[in-house]
């Protein structure tokens, strides 16, 4: 976790609490081929418990944040979920390029239902509307 994410993690935390069991990086361990991937954050339906969300945010790792998606979309094959991924971008530079490319394999990723590249204030918005 990046020390200028932390903030936007923890905002993130409390305004999804109440919907969600929200849980950060140390709690979320998705084992795979003896090694291990931890989200940033992860919501998880209070009724079925089930992953509604994975939240990365992401500062200048661009190359990481390819390597995260492709790892997040193996895990959730693996344990029959399909979470939407929200990569949120605090860089407007970072995002555009998290964009580009994302463009060039969104196609291979098979068990996330949806991969959304944003900011903070796109993540708030889309997260509202997520069941």
């Amino acid at each position: 976790m990046i020390r200028h994410s932390k903030p936007v993690i923890h905002e993130i935390k409390k305004k999804f609490g109440d919907k969600f069991k929200v849980t950060m990086e140390a709690q979320n361990k998705f084992c795979f081929d003896n090694t291990s991937y931890n989200p940033d954050l992860v919501l998880w339906s209070k009724s079925d418990n089930s992953i509604r969300a994975i939240i990365e945010v992401e500062q200048g790792t661009r190359k990481h944040m390819v390597g995260g998606v492709i790892t997040a979309d193996y895990c959730m094959g693996n344990m029959r979920q399909s979470p939407v991924m929200f990569v949120l971008a605090i860089d407007e530079q970072d995002r555009k390029d998290y964009l580009k490319r994302m463009a060039l394999f969104h196609n291979y990723t098979k068990h996330l239902k949806k991969i959304v590249i944003g900011n903070k204030k796109q993540a708030v918005i889309a997260l509202s509307k997520l069941k």
